[in-house]
């Protein structure tokens, strides 16, 4: 900084050893004593007000220290009195400082006389505009103290110029400044005389600065988390979406308005306590608590779908979406549930699939009925045919005999097809028996397969309704099996582990192949698709050499008898 009445922060020096406008003894009374006298007096002075200076700076950090956020505007204005007062300057300044250090906002300010100049709470004031030589110090965080404006040189007219319309003859800023970045300046002038700036003055300004900018950005920092805080709360507590947040130990913190609804549950009825113990079913009570227990020990995350029973004992299905939130050690902190309640989508879906089945069921009579009736007569008119042309020793018998056995083929290719579309067995004798029944057809039907179906020794009773989408899966996944895995060997397995019906079908094939049918395309989808109609879960596992294992469960289920073990 030029001219002889300016010092940059680094050239700062003890002009006197006193603060302005604080004489150190009156001048008649020093001019009675003697030297010595003088000297110690002065000694004495310098020291009471070294000791005042550090009482108002230890004054202005306790009282930021206690600060609340929302009273942090009056502590600054109170701190710039103490300090203005102290030093005895005319006016005290807060700027902040934004957008790359280009703008600043006018946000505090003390007068001695009381009077707030028309600029006070401008914003977005370009600095460069107005004090370009100063804003280039302060970007550098340099400390600027000009002892008379009159001095300025060159390179600070238009400083120089803006200071004069505002009749400042002394002025000093100091930066703000957080992680070394500029976020705004303190500043402080004199407009009645040019004034002497000390050293302390310098000191006392720094440290007033340092703890003025650190209550700012302590506000920034609460300001952003309660919007953020406030942001959050209107998404859970206005999302549609069910949302329960977990601890680490599977108890609810929250329960947004949306499970209210679902569940019949307050959220001060379900806090502390754990979904699987509250309103999940029975039968799903293992499979949540091993999905809760994978996401707390850091599984990615997944998505299921589940029942739950509300407090007035309705079973509704919730698809779910469910992953974790790590603490500030990286632990699993939370769990979070966020599902959507698809009961009335599932039983829109299982109606139109039903529509569909009974359409098929339908088709199955008719073409077991009609056509396959009508070629049973071809059949039989043919055969007495194949009969005449041979008493009459035609060469056309074999012909027609060839045809009679083709006509045959065509009557077993329609009752397969008929058995397939309406599984007559399992209407009138059960799912165990049609998927008996299936067994038998695919190894009379599949060369060189070998299909065999086990179901225990009693029947366990299905769902109502899931009979028909259990063999439906059973039936895709065995042509799967021989179509896309080459399998030889086919298992179908029927069985009850507890209250939960388990259909599986294991096979030695070399499994799904990459967009297969079974793999990723149609057959997987819709095997799935059915086993969610019917409040099921589907999981295909791939043998340690060979074979694929496509197992569905699905619970609330009956028994025929007594208990049916594994």
């Amino acid at each position: 900084m030029s001219g002889s009445g300016t010092h940059d922060e680094g050239e700062l020096r003890i002009v006197h050893q006193v603060l302005p406008g604080r004489p150190l003894m009156d001048e008649a009374a020093s001019m009675q004593m003697g030297p010595v006298t003088r000297k110690i007096r002065r000694a004495e002075s310098a020291l009471q007000q070294r000791v005042e200076f550090e009482a108002l700076v230890s004054r202005i950090s306790s009282q930021f220290v206690r600060l609340r956020s929302e009273d942090l505007d009056d502590g600054i204005a109170d701190a710039l009195r103490q300090m203005g007062e102290f030093i005895g300057v005319d006016n005290c300044h807060v700027c902040r400082v934004h957008s790359g250090g280009r703008l600043m906002d006018h946000t505090h300010r003390w007068s001695s006389d009381g009077r707030d100049p028309g600029w006070l709470g401008m914003r977005n004031v370009v600095i460069d505009h107005h004090v370009p030589w100063a804003a280039m110090r302060l970007r550098r965080l340099d400390g600027i103290a000009v002892y008379s404006v009159d001095t300025l040189g060159p390179e600070a007219a238009v400083d120089q110029a803006t200071f004069r319309r505002q009749g400042i003859k002394s002025v000093i800023f100091v930066p703000m400044a957080v992680g070394g970045e500029l976020v705004g300046f303190i500043g402080l002038d004199s407009v009645r005389m040019e004034m002497q700036w000390t050293e302390d003055a310098i000191s006392l300004l720094k440290i007033v600065a340092a703890i003025i900018a650190d209550g700012l950005e302590r506000r920034r920092t609460e300001d952003a988390l309660r919007r953020e805080n406030a942001f959050n709360h209107a998404l859970l507590n206005g999302a549609g979406a069910v949302i329960i947040v977990l601890d680490a130990d599977g108890r609810i913190v929250r329960f947004n308005p949306a499970a209210e609804a679902v569940t019949g549950l307050t959220a001060g009825e379900a806090a502390g306590h754990c979904p699987w113990d509250l309103f999940v079913p029975r039968d799903e009570q293992m499979l949540e608590r091993r999905i809760f227990r994978r996401l707390a020990a850091g599984a990615p995350p997944s998505a299921h779908e589940g029942a739950i029973v509300t407090r007035g004992g309705e079973r509704r299905v919730i698809s779910w979406s469910t992953t974790s939130m790590a603490g500030a050690a990286g632990e699993v902190a939370y769990v979070i549930l966020s599902g959507i309640d698809v009961t009335e989508t599932k039983r829109l879906e299982a109606d139109v699939l039903n529509v569909a089945e009974g359409e098929q069921s339908r088709f199955g009579h008719d073409l077991h009925d009609g056509l396959g009736q009508h070629l049973t007569g071809i059949e039989f008119m043919s055969h007495v045919l194949v009969q005449r042309l041979a008493e009459r020793e035609a060469p056309e018998a074999e012909d027609m005999e060839e045809i009679t056995r083709l006509i045959r083929e065509a009557i077993g290719h329609t009752r397969d097809l008929a058995r397939g579309l309406s599984p007559v067995l399992l209407q009138s004798k059960g799912l165990a028996v049609a998927l008996e029944d299936l067994a038998e057809s695919t190894t009379r039907h599949m060369r060189g397969v070998r299909c065999r179906c086990e179901t225990g020794v009693l029947e366990p009773v299905p769902p109502d309704g899931a009979a028909i989408h259990l063999y439906r899966i059973a039936q895709e996944a065995v042509a799967n099996a021989v179509k896309h895995g080459r399998a030889t060997e086919i298992v179908i397995v029927l069985r009850l582990m507890g209250e939960r019906l388990v259909l599986a079908i294991e096979d030695n094939g070399r499994g799904f192949q990459e967009g297969a049918g079974g793999g990723t395309g149609m057959g997987l989808r819709v095997m799935r698709y059915r086993a969610g109609i019917i409040g099921g879960s589907l999981e295909i596992v791939r043998g340690p050499g060979s074979g694929v294992t496509v197992s569905c469960t699905v619970g609330a289920v009956g028994r025929a008898a007594g208990p049916l073990t594994e």
